[in-house]
């Protein structure tokens, strides 16, 4: 009788039952493929899929950290159901399932879909974390109060996320005439993508701007169309790998996260290059927020040889 051929799990980075239950894992992945109120490119709902599937691909030791970011536990929740009807009743579910996550004393990491998912798990996080700022990397303000009818766009993810918390926005480079009157009248932080590259915006001023627990919500089109062309709405001129990585790194240093979400990935067909970042991304942030427990896993395995 011929051997069955290996299968890898189908959920985030492939692991076993050992790393992926919902018993072993402090990370919970949230797939919500939801992209209602998209209003260029639409597409986004593919993107989680496509990010579970890069990472099952991706190499589990993290060069940067020298952990394996795995042995914290990851488990891959069903993808959300989505409705269509309008955006009330699905930023409702999304708030019930972070509610489940952070209940159970886990970390939530939403793939989405459009930025309007976030809305839904900041709803969740305030319940439990009254005082947060939220690390908004985006290409776009998002500070709008309504557009097309609902104040649950996506270009109203960032004006609703002010509202729950403070708001420091990382790459920003288009807004618009009603958004720049509110940033600049409000306590939002705006750290412009052209002020970064220049130096005349620096990484202490953004940390020293987050106040109390964080959330951090990643657009995709933060990134320069050249490194990610994947998104629904590219700007020119945005940030490269490493500056976003080493802002969240140091985000994360000392402070206690309390979830994130990565959104707006629009898959492009026979070109991965997007979605393999959007993973690796993802897995990166995990090792930065635990970054304390992984370095002692490391080190009771080293201590085991």
């Amino acid at each position: 009788m011929a051997e069955k051929a290996h299968r890898i799990p189908n959920n985030f980075c492939g692991l076993p039952e050992e790393f992926s239950s919902w018993r072993n894992s402090r990370v919970v992945i949230i797939p919500v493929p939801y992209d209602l109120t998209s209003t260029y490119v639409s597409g986004s709902r593919s993107g989680p899929r496509a990010i579970i599937n890069a990472s099952m691909n991706m190499e589990q030791f993290d060069e940067e950290l020298k952990t394996e970011n795995f042995r914290i536990g990851i488990h891959t929740q069903e993808q959300l159901e989505t409705i269509a009807s309008s955006p009330e009743p699905m930023m409702a579910a999304i708030e019930g399932a972070v509610e489940e996550v952070l209940a159970a004393d886990k970390f939530p990491v939403l793939l989405g879909g459009e930025h309007s998912i976030t809305i839904g798990a900041l709803r969740a996080v305030r319940k439990k974390h009254r005082r947060i700022s939220i690390l908004h990397f985006d290409a776009h303000a998002d500070l709008r109060d309504s557009y097309q009818g609902t104040s649950l766009s996506h270009a109203c993810a960032g004006r609703r996320a002010s509202e729950m918390g403070r708001l420091v926005q990382v790459g920003i480079r288009s807004l618009s005439a009603e958004e720049e009157e509110f940033r600049s009248k409000s306590e939002v932080r705006t750290f412009f993508a052209a002020d970064l590259a220049s130096g005349r915006a620096h990484l202490n001023e953004i940390i020293s701007s987050i106040d109390g627990d964080l959330y951090i919500t990643i657009d995709l089109d933060v990134f320069d169309p050249s490194i990610v062309p994947a998104t629904g709405t590219p700007e020119p001129g945005g940030l490269t790998w490493y500056d976003v990585t080493g802002i969240l790194r140091a985000a994360c240093e000392g402070r206690r996260v309390v979830g994130m979400d990565v959104v707006e990935l629009c898959p492009i067909m026979n070109s991965v290059a997007s979605d393999f970042l959007a993973a690796k991304l993802v897995y990166r942030a995990i090792g930065y927020v635990f970054s304390g427990e992984l370095a002692r896993i490391r080190e009771r395995k080293l201590k085991k040889k």
